[in-house]
């Protein structure tokens, strides 16, 4: 299965991106062929929205505080089939 251009798009965005800043971290997480010596299709992702939304907000608070020279931070968390 081809990449989302989403993700592709991201480390472009002027949401992630800073003239303060001389690179972009991206972590993509992509689904595993096989689990415990079975096969695995797909995953399916389901959220309890204002709960994932919570503790989001409390990581990316985590990083500005642990890291105060991050300038930007964004997060997009797929649902469902993966």
């Amino acid at each position: 299965e081809d990449m989302p251009t989403d993700f592709i798009q991201l480390k472009s965005e002027k949401l992630v991106i800073s003239p303060y800043c001389g690179a972009v971290s991206l972590f993509i997480g992509t689904t595993r062929n096989n689990f415990e010596g079975k096969k695995v299709i797909h995953l399916e992702y389901e959220v309890y929205t204002s709960m994932a939304e919570t503790e989001i907000k409390k990581i990316c608070r985590d990083v500005g505080q642990k890291w105060p020279s991050v300038k930007h931070i964004a997060v997009h968390h797929r649902l469902g089939y993966v």
